[in-house]
This record gives C-alpha cells, sequence and structure tokens, in this order.
C-alpha cells in the first residue's frame, strides 16, 4: 500500500533525501535564515520551522550542493530545546547571580555536547581520516580548556590516546555530557532540600571560556568549510525558562558572527529579549528577525505558489502523479459557476466609464460574499457554502502549511475509505470530500485544540481566566465579522480589528495569547487621519469554515477602541449590539483593499 502524500511526519523522521526530494526552496522568502548573522525565526507550530532546520544541516546540504562538508558555506548543528532536561525550575529558587551562572552552565554543556555528537555523526567514518589533527585538538584544546574550567576528570583524560577520530568525537561529547549531569545532580539536591545553601563544588562553564574557544578551534579542523562559520540552530527557544533565555540573548549580543551564527526558532512564545546584564538585544543591530505567518499572510499568491510546489511534489513521489494541485483538489463546479454569474450581473451594474477598474473591482470584492448571503438567505444553516478547492484551502490554511497538509492527509485517507478503489486509481479528492473534512478540521481548530489548551493550564493560574476571554474575543469576532458579511454594508469581506488607541496590559497579553496559538496575526495600519498608526488584529482564516466567512480575501477591518473590543472578552451579546450592519454612504468601488495600506510587524 502506498503512503499517504500528505502524512505529517516530524524532520527527524525523515532521511536526508526525503528531505531533499520533498522540500521546497522559501528561502527567498526568508533569506536571512542562510545569511551570515543571527537570526530569530517566529511562528506558529507547523508553519515550517523545523523543516528549514533540517534542510540546511550537512547531510542534506551535501544533497543539494553534490558537495562534501568541506565545500559547504555553513556547517548547520541542530539543538532541539522542547525534549530536553536543562530547564529546571527549582533553580529559580538560587539567588538570582547562581541562578544565571547555573543556567549558562547547563545551556552550554548542552549545546556542547549535542555538537560533538552532530559532528560524529554527520561525518563519521570520514573522521577517521584526521585522527592525528583531531587528537592536536583534543590535546591543546578540549583537555585545556576543560581544565582551566576547573573540570576535576581531567586527570583521568589521558593525553595519548590510541582512537580513531570518530570515538574521540565521542569521548568528547560523553565528557562534556557528564559534567552537565553533574550540576544537574545539584539541581535535584536543591530541589529536595529546604536548605538552598548547598555549595555547589562542581566545574562552572560558559559561553565566553569555554564554548567559544572550542567551537572556533573545532572549525579549523580540515573537514570544516575553511572559514566558514557553524550555525547553532536553536529550535523551540520559548521552552528556555526565564534565565537561559537571558543567557542565550547574551550570547546573541556578543559579536561573534564570523565564527558562530545562532538560528533561533519560537512559537512566539520567547519570553524576553533582555540580556544577563537587563540590557535589550535589538533588530537589526544584534540580530534579524522573520515572522513566518505574517510574511505568507501579507503576499497570498507567494504562499498559494510555495503549497503548490508541496502538493506537485508529493504527488509525484508517492503516487507517481504528475499532475496540478489544483486539478487534485478541485473545486465545487456548480458553485463557481453561480459565483460568476453573480460576479457578471455586478460588473455589468457597477462599470463607470470614468472608473476603468470599479466594475471589476467590484465585482472581485462582492460576488463570493453575496453568494454566501443568499444562501443564509435561503438556508437558515448557511452550511450549504463549500471550501473546497485548492485556493480556498490555501486561503483557509492562513500562512501555517501544516493547516493545509493534516486536512488533505485526512481527505486522502476518507477518498480511499468511501470510494473503495485502488490508490493507483485516485487522481483527485472531491469536492463534497474536501468541504467535509476542512469544516470539521476548522471546527475542532476553536473547539477541541482550545479545550486542550485549557486543560495545559493549572485551574488556579490567572491564564485560564484569560484563555477563557481570549475564547469569548474569538467567538465575539467570529460572529461581527459574519455579521457583516451578510449585511447590505458597502464592505463586507472583514477578517480585521484596527484599535484606534493603546490597549491596556490584560488586552495585549491576550492578544500575544492569541498570536502564540494561531488564532490571530498581528499588523499595524495607518490611522484615520493619516497621522500614525493602528495596531491590527487579523482573525486567522483558518476559522473561516466555523463561522461562515469569506476566507479568500482580507479586504476590510473594522475600527475601534480597545473599550469597545474588550467587551468583546466578556459579553458577545452587549459586544455585537455596539454595531449596525447598514450601507454607508461611501463608495464601495474606491475602498483600498487591506494590503492596500498595511505594513506588517
Amino acid at each position: 500500500m502506498k503512503e499517504n502524500p500528505f502524512e505529517i511526519k516530524t524532520p527527524e523522521q525523515n532521511s536526508a533525501q526525503d528531505i531533499v526530494d520533498l522540500f521546497v526552496d522559501v528561502f527567498p522568502d526568508f533569506y536571512q535564515v542562510l545569511e551570515k548573522g543571527h537570526t530569530f525565526i517566529n511562528g506558529p507550530r507547523g508553519s515550517g520551522k523545523s523543516m528549514m532546520f533540517r534542510y540546511i544541516q550537512p547531510d542534506c546540504q551535501c544533497l543539494v550542493n553534490h558537495c562534501s562538508i568541506s565545500e559547504l558555506d555553513y556547517f548547520a548543528i541542530y539543538i532541539p530545546i522542547k525534549l530536553t532536561n536543562i530547564n529546571i525550575p527549582d533553580l529559580a529558587r538560587l539567588e538570582t547571580h547562581a541562578e544565571i551562572i547555573l543556567n549558562e552552565h547547563l545551556l552550554t554543556t548542552y549545546v556542547m555536547s549535542n555538537v560533538y555528537k552532530s559532528v560524529g555523526s554527520s561525518l563519521r567514518n570520514t573522521l577517521n581520516d584526521y585522527n592525528d589533527q583531531i587528537l592536536q585538538y583534543y590535546n591543546t584544546d578540549f583537555r585545556n580548556i576543560l581544565s582551566f574550567c576547573g573540570v576535576d576528570s581531567i586527570a583521568e583524560l589521558p593525553k595519548d590516546i590510541s582512537k580513531d577520530g570518530e570515538a574521540m568525537m565521542e569521548m568528547m561529547a560523553k565528557e562534556v555530557e557528564r559534567i552537565n549531569r553533574y550540576c544537574r545532580v545539584y539541581c535535584n539536591k536543591i530541589a529536595l532540600s529546604k536548605d538552598t545553601s548547598i555549595p555547589y563544588d562542581g566545574p562552572i562553564v560558559d559561553f565566553i571560556d569555554f564554548m567559544k574557544p572550542l567551537l572556533v578551534s573545532l572549525k579549523s579542523l580540515p573537514f570544516f568549510p575553511s572559514n566558514k562559520p557553524f550555525y547553532i540552530l536553536i529550535d523551540d527557544a520559548g521552552y528556555l525558562n526565564m534565565a537561559q533565555t537571558k543567557v542565550l540573548n547574551t550570547w546573541v549580543s556578543y559579536r561573534t558572527t564570523k565564527d558562530i551564527c545562532f538560528k533561533i526558532s519560537t512559537q512566539l512564545d520567547y519570553k524576553t529579549h533582555l540580556t544577563n546584564n537587563e540590557k535589550r538585544i535589538d533588530a537589526p543591530h544584534d540580530y534579524s528577525e522573520i515572522n513566518i505567518s505574517t510574511v505568507y499572510s501579507s503576499s497570498k499568491s507567494k504562499y498559494n505558489e510555495r503549497l503548490q510546489e508541496i502538493v506537485k511534489k508529493r504527488l509525484k513521489r508517492y503516487l507517481n502523479l504528475d499532475i496540478e494541485a489544483k486539478d487534485f483538489f478541485p473545486e465545487n463546479k456548480e458553485q463557481e459557476l453561480k459565483i460568476q454569474e453573480i460576479y457578471n450581473q455586478m460588473l455589468a451594474n457597477y462599470t463607470d466609464p470614468e472608473k476603468k477598474y470599479a466594475g471589476g473591482d467590484a465585482a472581485r470584492r462582492y460576488a463570493r460574499p453575496e453568494y454566501i448571503t443568499r444562501l443564509q438567505q435561503n438556508h437558515k444553516s448557511g452550511s450549504t457554502y463549500s471550501y473546497a478547492g485548492f485556493d480556498q484551502l490555501v486561503a483557509v490554511s492562513s500562512g501555517i502549511i501544516r493547516h493545509f497538509l493534516a486536512p488533505a492527509q485526512e481527505m486522502y485517507s476518507l477518498a480511499i475509505s468511501e470510494l473503495g478503489v485502488k490508490e493507483d486509481n485516485i487522481t483527485s479528492i472531491k469536492p463534497s470530500i474536501q468541504d467535509e473534512v476542512i469544516k470539521r478540521y476548522s471546527n475542532n481548530y476553536l473547539v477541541s485544540e482550545f479545550e486542550k489548551l485549557k486543560k495545559d493550564i493549572d485551574s488556579c493560574d490567572s491564564r485560564q481566566k484569560k484563555m477563557e476571554k481570549l475564547y469569548r474575543m474569538i467567538d465575539s469576532l467570529g460572529q461581527l465579522f459574519h455579521l457583516q458579511l451578510t449585511s447590505n454594508s458597502s464592505e463586507r469581506r472583514v477578517f480585521s480589528v484596527a484599535i484606534t488607541d493603546m490597549p491596556d496590559e490584560e488586552l495585549n497579553e491576550i492578544i500575544d495569547m492569541g498570536e502564540q496559538f494561531g488564532y490571530f496575526h498581528k499588523s499595524t495600519i495607518g490611522n484615520k487621519t493619516g497621522t500614525g498608526r493602528n495596531r491590527l488584529i487579523i482573525l486567522s482564516r483558518i476559522l473561516a469554515p466555523h463561522f461562515k466567512l469569506d476566507a479568500t480575501s482580507f479586504a476590510g477591518y473594522k475600527f475601534m477602541d480597545s473599550a469597545k473590543l474588550k467587551i468583546a472578552l466578556i459579553d458577545t451579546k452587549r459586544f455585537l449590539a455596539q454595531f449596525k450592519f447598514v450601507e454607508d454612504d461611501k463608495s464601495s468601488a474606491n475602498q483600498l483593499l487591506l494590503f492596500d495600506n498595511t505594513d506588517f510587524i
């Protein structure tokens, strides 16, 4: 049986060849990742951060460039944070200075042990061709630096060893891991004791005296790219505790990019940009920054093109189908014909000889909303609108690749089981299956996934109440945008709220929480007077099927002050009662599209 072409695997589950075959080059969109320098890559879960990190690791890059490791432009080392045990809550019981020192020690040793493991797994037997050079590194750099940092077992490490290069690299990884583990044992003693004054008698290492000199010497070995940097890929940095986050920021603040560049991924949950001495690192002086969902939300055609390539590669690889994505995910033809009829009618109605584009603009803006409105009038549930078709599925995914692949995986499985045909015969997914799955996915994303998020938070935690307010805010905005869509207002397609004043701390926290969990995108937009900018909150289009909205465009927005928006946190009915959905006196043909006047941050 052939594999499901849309099955989601973690990048670590794929071989280098699989990654190279399936990866679509997104680096023209995120060029900072490959540039020499520190970079933060921010995006919700499933936006492709880990896939980018996997692709730039040495085994993949050697396949892509048909070269050896020594010929690469950089050597990337993957450092996963999510599954580590270095984030020890009990370290917070220590005084501030000790907390920073021990956290830097834990982070430093964790990174360096992974460096040696990565070098060993990337080069393997190749290292045995450089036994003498690795032995010299071991004796003149590794042993001396460990001794300088107070490693008590240094006398036990023989100066002259008869090991091959691969074994020496493994031995260095184990030694660094040993001093990491020694500190973790101490932290456990602190956790089990009421006495926080228990002295720590182990070695202490840091970036300046340990990691940096070891990395600089290591990369001078002949099997690495000559005069090229190490890229240290810190994945899921939001899982670091506050002290470790400040430590990492301090590393970023150092001018090391000639030799060491940190590429740091977050799920929009990075705790702070302060350093150990409470100074702030800033872009672009200290680092560059990418927000994946913002880039793709503001450039729909680019994201659409990327997903077309992804689908085409997967269909070719797993089903041996040379077919376009739009043919594999066909639209509901009957629905699109009816929308085209409305489009043609509006094109004629809005034609203005003095305004060349008025008719076409109005037809594009209103044809689909008008169709949805008529469905709403004829069918109380309004549920007969179909979200089938590649372009609509791309729009609903809202810039998050996982929001396309996960439903597509279910659609393919359902097509096999319901149609009762061999996989070889499946050349498209019926619109009815697409529509059924994406509506269920949208509903689950708000209802089921939100419940899971709430369960992860202690009931006594203040975040629990904020989560409840976030849910009401999402529900209030979704209902508002649906009422706007089915009204007779001149601008019906609304997915965004422009806040005309400065939100208070609570509202800011709830909006940030919504962005972190993937329910909102954030931006700014010029205010009505043209004298400044307002904060823009964009509802994720993954919720469009749930609220019966037109997912194909962000064409309008609601201006409101934060006091009006805050009512959405506590009372949906009272929030909606503030609005009247009547036709205004503005010319619909002259209104700006949303992104004509929007700058993303």
